[in-house]
């Protein structure tokens, strides 16, 4: 049985206590081990040579999110590798510099796999924190061909794969299209620029009296996306460093104009920063956000939330991957896309119980367990909420070509039609957009900081975005300079 490791207790007690929908977590590993069902061998076949045959298991510490999902498909894990067992710990912080795991490997004590985001992985590769894995791909014939392009060059670093990609996402714009159809304007059709975006806000923002109760569009929606800012850049043609990753470029003319029209939107449309910030407030600890219930229009989101609005029967949705450029980008494709990668602890002795857990957990037999479990605590969902309908169920995208594939037989083909669509716009938005570990160079933590501050600086009137994206350079250049003099004088 998966044990959740005694040390990450305290970091993970509140994700425990919110398992209230299942009333005992072994109930969930009991509905994932019918995922042992075969299924297409994926690449961990290859390498069953590499382990040595042991007496007594050889457990393995692995930090990942704790909650039933991966609880359940670390139970299969285990069920079809006798060998091994897992004890599971919470990652912690992973988005503003994943200080739990960067402590941790420093002093010798790290997990011997953990998950890790992409947007800071060529940070942290370039120290050192995580083992390359070149050997053991040549060694087992793991064939990078067979994963997403983009995904596995944010995890190489001067030439070298140092982690197997597991999930990814973009951003995504959804519309009302219900809304749509009131204020007039064709519902198959999104906003292609922001001067549609200008054009549509009023249309479909709804009053009573002076007071607006309907948003057209706000630009900091969802509140909870800190680094909006990059996306609003990126559609205004700004780059985020340059081209040797040793200048940042945040304070540049398009990211000052890009905070500058989010600004203009918020006060011109939105009634000012103020009014809709109290606004999204009232939605904080609400499972329906303000676009699900229908008092939002349009929204710069991310693909995630395709099958996460679809609980909601009576919302009428769409959306794109290709997201509104302004004027002066008209006609570029744009967009970014990051995720999640598991990694190998560099000083772990336990290298290849740890590579064949990641071989498996990219492969479709993952797919399949995660897919078991994630149904079952769909279904669980639907009814605790009683919702009409049958579950739509639709999990995160692997990276992995074949696990790809038959996430699409298996789950992605019964969607809705109109879902089935949105999914395939995601896919097709995955072809162009720019992999966050090449935006985010070896000062990415500092640089997703630094999205943040200018952006609540800038919002909040403390500053004006050219003031709030100066100090945000300043701070990020400073860190990057040290990056570079650290990495050159090792």
């Amino acid at each position: 049985m998966t044990r959740v490791n005694s040390a990450a207790k305290t970091d993970v007690q509140e994700g425990i206590s919110r398992r209230s929908l299942l009333k005992n977590s072994a109930a969930v590993a009991g509905l994932a081990l019918v995922a042992s069902a075969c299924v297409p061998a994926g690449p961990e076949a290859a390498g069953d040579e590499g382990m040595a045959a042991s007496q007594e298991p050889v457990d393995i510490q692995i930090w990942w999110r704790i909650n039933p999902t991966t609880e359940g498909v670390l139970q299969v894990f285990q069920e079809q590798h006798p060998d091994i067992t897992v004890s599971l710990g919470d990652l912690g912080e992973a988005v503003y510099g994943t200080p739990k795991y960067v402590t941790a490997v420093a002093a010798g004590k790290g997990p011997d796999v953990s998950y890790q985001n992409r947007h800071t992985f060529r940070q942290f590769a370039s120290r050192n924190l995580y083992r390359p894995i070149e050997d053991l791909l040549e060694r087992d014939n793991v064939d990078k061909g067979n994963f997403m392009a983009g995904p596995i060059a944010d995890l190489t670093w001067q030439g070298t794969l140092y982690g197997l990609p597991h999930t990814a996402g973009t951003r995504y714009f959804f519309w009302n299209r219900t809304h749509f159809e009131e204020a007039g304007l064709d519902p198959d059709v999104g906003p292609e620029t922001w001067d549609d975006i200008m054009e549509m806000a009023p249309q479909l923002n709804k009053m009573e009296g002076d007071r607006i109760v309907r948003y057209g569009f706000l630009p900091h929606f969802p509140p909870g996306l800190s680094d909006q800012l990059l996306i609003y850049a990126m559609e205004n043609g700004g780059v985020s460093q340059s081209e040797d990753g040793r200048t940042n470029l945040i304070n540049t003319d398009p990211w000052v104009e890009a905070l500058e029209w989010c600004v203009h939107m918020i006060d011109e449309f939105g009634g000012g920063n103020a009014a809709a910030s109290s606004f999204m407030e009232g939605f904080a600890g609400q499972p329906v956000d303000p676009f699900a219930q229908g008092q939002v229009s349009m929204c710069s989101y991310g693909n995630w939330m395709i099958g996460r609005y679809a609980k909601f029967p009576d919302l009428d949705y769409d959306g794109t991957g290709l997201m509104p450029v302004s004027a002066a980008n008209e006609g570029a494709q744009v967009n970014w896309s990051c995720g999640w990668t598991f990694v190998i602890d560099p000083n772990t002795e336990l290298v290849e119980q740890g590579w064949e857990f990641m071989k498996w957990v990219i492969s479709e037999k993952y797919v399949r367990a995660a897919g078991t479990v994630g149904l079952e605590l769909e279904k669980a969902e639907w009814a605790r909420q009683q919702l009409p309908g049958e579950p739509i169920f639709a999990p995160t995208p692997p990276v992995y070509q074949p696990a790809m594939q038959f996430m699409l037989d298996e789950y992605y083909s019964v969607l809705p039609e109109r879902q089935k669509i949105m999914m395939q716009r995601y896919l097709d938005s995955e072809t162009f957009s720019v992999g966050c570990g090449q935006i985010a160079g070896l000062a990415a933590a500092e640089l997703w900081i630094g999205f943040k501050n200018a952006w609540e600086s800038a919002l909040t009137k403390k500053q004006t975005p050219q003031e709030a994206l100066d100090a945000s350079h300043a701070d990020v250049q400073k860190a990057l300079d040290a990056a570079w003099e650290n990495l050159e004088s090792s």
